[in-house]
């Protein structure tokens, strides 16, 4: 899979406080000076839901969202997914095929132009929330850049944390907020209108 160039933050009042957001929550421990996950309640309500469906395998896919700067602060905001439902899972391993990227090719130009491929999400049943060897090369390998994270569950502790990277080093997995949003499609227009390019 190729990945584009690196993109710049876009300009955004950082949601906690901001008008829409609500019963924003911190999953886990949030690092100090790391880049901020808002990841939406659907989504991640998603994730659970399909990691217990498909229990005992991993599931996965791709987060889509918007990479942005308030101030000093960077963060991502991700109110929507791409599940993967195509190639193979075990307890301990999941493929993403390259029909799989095509789809979400098609996907993210045709639904959600305007906001980036933010990283893969995938869960670890009964294994945490730190990422494999496999994991970190999948992470080097396609998502790399400064506003790319890996997100991952844990069905069994009920847990998610994410790694983000840091002048080409990845950060150990962090807590992340969940959100919910008054208007959540307007939420995703607005955060695709903000990104023209």
């Amino acid at each position: 899979m190729e990945v584009s160039l690196s993109r710049h933050p876009i300009p955004y009042q950082l949601p906690l406080g901001s008008d829409g957001y609500e019963r924003i929550v911190a999953d886990g421990t949030i690092a100090s000076k790391q880049l901020l996950v808002f990841l939406s309640h659907d989504v991640y309500d998603f994730i659970r839901a399909q990691s217990r469906e498909y229990a005992p395998q991993e599931i996965g896919g791709v987060l889509l969202g918007q990479y942005c700067i308030d101030n000093d602060t960077k963060f991502v905001i991700v109110p929507t997914a791409v599940a993967c439902d195509l190639g193979s899972a075990t307890p301990v391993s999941i493929q993403f095929p390259p029909e799989f990227w095509q789809q979400v090719e098609e996907v993210h130009t045709s639904e959600f132009p305007g906001l980036l491929r933010i990283g893969p999400y995938h869960s670890h049943p009964g294994y945490g929330v730190n990422p494999s060897g496999t994991d970190h090369a999948t992470i080097l390998g396609a998502f790399s850049k400064p506003h790319h994270i890996s997100l991952i569950y844990d069905p069994h502790a009920d847990q998610i944390g994410y790694t983000c990277w840091d002048d080409g080093a990845l950060k150990p997995p962090s807590g992340c907020f969940v959100y919910e949003h008054r208007e959540p499609e307007d939420l995703v227009k607005q955060l695709m209108d903000a990104r023209p390019d």
